[in-house]
């Protein structure tokens, strides 16, 4: 009884990514697209920026934080390689007073190639002996130069002095000595602070234009379905509960929202971001970028994996969220039938196991998600690892520089940052497939009100025929069989029969909330499905048993779809059906809020709201559905004389249970069983002592 609350499709989802859905979705975005490609290219300035600062880095760490002199000593009498490798290099070595003695600056060295570089290693030209080598051009250079004679030599424009030596200098001087490169690292810090604040300053415009483009796109998605949902039919309402469509029009529209502005920019920033960052890599050491992607494929399979048990995990979840929210949407709907019964208890009971499956559901996806999450971070950290055991080996080498190093792994910390968030990005694109599908599963549905090819338009005098009428709800069922009568112009009928004979639906026809299967309603000698569906409503008032009001006042109810501001006849409307003895005693008179639904009003004072909006109207064809059920005898008796007036002129359908309502009627119908039995006025109903004369008896206890 319990199992789906009848909110199955909840449980149902499409696939991760539906590109027709997608397309759909374009077509809102389509008139915002200038917004769009704004936000984008500022993204792609701001990957650009996000890319650029690790390289800053490790110029600051390469050019002046970590930079020395390698001494090269010459031997005599070495082998032909070592030959060609000072002759490649001659022009890069610095000769020192020593003869046989070189420098090999820093910038030489790094961009040596890797094999000449091992050559000399292996040749042992390459000393262990480090110096800092800089040019003197300052004043404050030269000084320190004559302070400290024995620690510098000169070497032509070039002066260094041994890195081991640098600490025996006084702090001051050390500064002094180095004060060209603590220059160029703060102008890079500067540099990087001042892209920092134009990278916040493009991501406050991307954000602002995307979310702009997002809003827009979302108010003319919720407008398209509002739209389109009150042009379907009735039945259409039947088959669907309110509060399933109301989700569509906010929660799954909110989750379309969530997936373009958190989802689709991040990814399309994400895969330049990606690309950005293996070109670096690979631009800066091959063999270490090889290196840091061999953990791909195996995180490639985790999200695999993954993404296939967290989409189980989540149809599950939205699953139990249906249940658990229909089933407190029943309950508390009929509180007053759970406390009369005494049913808390067992609805506990029962919702306790509905909970309880929401709570295993919940545990299943955080079990995933526990498994993902720290996989993902280990694979990223083995990443690291690798790179800090082969690269540091290639700085100790000196086949790559630290900056090197320190920028690969800034980027990769930068590469898998993504990956790590791709369990939440899934989520949001899950929830907004499945939104997605939802809403245009909405916008699909067929408006069975067709328009005729040239809708008739114009004022109707109200002969109505009913010609062999009939009509089912669920198209097996017939509530009408053969339904054949006519209401001449000005003529008040009444219908009257048990409940269920369909009475009401003779009304909901001629309105066209629904369609007959066989037969033709006529009005004027025009079938109805030939004029204009807005026209002919305007022409016929409604009054039902049951009246609905909206959270306005009591004079923008009356006024229901007129603009207009004519208090007089807002006030004559109301005098005429007696509305106005309780209206004039409320505090704000035509002005009082009356409260979702009419809350603040009784039922009869309602149903004289309806009545007066019906008259304000002034229709040509007036249908009363039980429309003085919920007044008292006495009101009733002022109505009737209003109606009296009013109806002079006008055709009038008039349904009523009591029949002292309907004796004045100019003829009265019986329905029985979906077919008219009897036809007459009352006395000659009566006379006839057949279906209607029963249930008169019935009524009044007459025998």
């Amino acid at each position: 009884m319990y199992a789906d609350f009848g909110y199955m499709e909840e449980g149902k989802l499409g696939k991760p990514y539906d590109l027709k859905l997608m397309v759909r979705l374009a077509a809102f975005l389509r008139p915002y697209w200038f917004l769009m490609g704004f936000s984008l290219f500022f993204v792609l300035i701001m990957v650009a920026l996000d890319l650029v600062i690790p390289y800053l880095t490790k110029e600051a760490i390469d050019r002046y934080i970590v930079t020395s002199a390698r001494e090269v000593i010459l031997r005599r009498g070495g082998s032909p390689e070592e030959g060609r490798l000072l002759r490649q290099f001659e022009k890069d070595l610095i000769p020192t007073e020593e003869e046989g003695r070189f420098l090999l600056p820093p910038e030489a060295l790094r961009s040596m190639d890797r094999r000449d570089a091992a050559l000399f290693q292996k040749a042992g030209l390459l000393s262990e002996n480090r110096y800092y080598l800089f040019s003197p051009r300052r004043p404050e250079e030269e000084a320190l130069l004559a302070a400290y004679p024995s620690f510098f030599e000169r070497s032509g424009p070039y002066a260094f002095i041994s890195v081991d030596r640098m600490k025996d200098l006084k702090r001051e001087d050390r500064l002094r000595l180095r004060g060209r490169d603590i220059e160029g690292v703060l102008h890079l810090a500067v540099l990087i602070v001042l892209i920092l604040a134009m990278h916040f300053g493009l991501n406050f415009i991307q954000v602002y234009a995307m979310e702009l483009a997002g809003q827009r796109m979302m108010h003319d998605l919720r407008m398209k379905v509002f739209s389109h949902l009150q042009n379907l039919p009735v039945s259409f309402f039947d088959r669907n509960p309110v509060g399933r469509l109301v989700t569509r029009l906010t929660n799954d529209v909110q989750n379309v929202h969530e997936m373009f502005a958190s989802v689709l920019v991040n990814l399309f920033r994400d895969v330049v971001l990606l690309i950005g960052i293996v070109v670096i890599l690979l631009h800066l050491h091959k063999a270490m970028a090889l290196l840091s992607f061999s953990v791909v494929p195996l995180i490639f399979i985790t999200t695999l994996f993954f993404s296939r048990r967290a989409r189980d995990a989540f149809r599950e979840i939205r699953f139990k969220i249906a249940q658990m929210n229909a089933f407190l949407q029943e309950n508390f709907a009929g509180i007053r039938v759970v406390q009369l019964f005494r049913r808390e208890e067992e609805n506990g009971r029962r919702f306790q196991k509905i909970n309880e499956g929401h709570y295993q559901a919940n545990m299943r996806q955080i079990s995933i998600y526990a498994f993902f999450v720290p996989l993902v971070e280990i694979l990223s950290s083995g990443a690291t690892g690798l790179l800090i055991w082969y690269g540091g080996g290639r700085v100790l080498q000196e086949a790559i520089s630290l900056g090197v190093l320190v920028a690969f792994l800034s980027y990769i910390r930068m590469f898998f940052q993504p990956i790590r968030d791709l369990s939440e990005k899934y989520t949001i694109l899950q929830s907004a497939m499945a939104s997605l599908e939802r809403i245009f599963g909405l916008l699909d549905q067929e408006e069975k009100v067709q328009p005729p090819f040239s809708p008739i338009r114009g004022n109707i005098r109200g002969n109505i025929e009913f010609e062999q009428v009939s009509f089912s709800y669920n198209s097996q069922d017939r509530v009408l069989t053969e339904v054949s009568f006519a209401v001449r112009e000005g003529e008040t009928v009444a219908i009257v029969g048990a409940t269920g004979a369909g009475k009401t639906s003779l009304l909901y026809l001629l309105e066209r909330f629904y369609e007959p299967q066989e037969g033709r309603i006529l009005i004027d000698g025009i079938d109805i499905r030939e004029r204009e569906l807005s026209d002919l409503r305007s022409q016929i008032g409604m009054v039902l048993q049951d009246t609905f009001l909206f959270s306005g006042d009591i004079e923008e109810n009356i006024r229901l779809g007129d603009q207009g501001t004519d208090g007089a006849k807002v006030r004559e409307a109301a005098r005429m059906v007696k509305a106005d003895q309780f209206i004039e005693r409320l505090a704000n008179r035509y002005h009082t809020r009356v409260g979702e639904g009419g809350e603040v009003l009784s039922a009869g004072q309602r149903q004289l709201l309806a009545f007066a909006r019906a008259l304000y109207a002034n229709p040509r064809i007036l249908l009363l559905d039980e429309a003085t059920s919920h007044v008292d005898p006495e009101t009733e008796r002022f109505i009737q004389e209003g109606l009296a007036q009013l109806l002079k002129g006008r055709t009038a359908v008039v349904i009523a249970h009591r029949l002292s309502t309907i004796q004045h009627a100019d003829r009265i119908l019986l329905l029985h069983k979906g077919k008219i039995r009897e036809t007459g006025s009352h006395g000659e109903l009566m006379a006839k002592r057949g279906l209607y004369y029963r249930l008169y008896q019935l009524q009044f206890g007459v025998r």
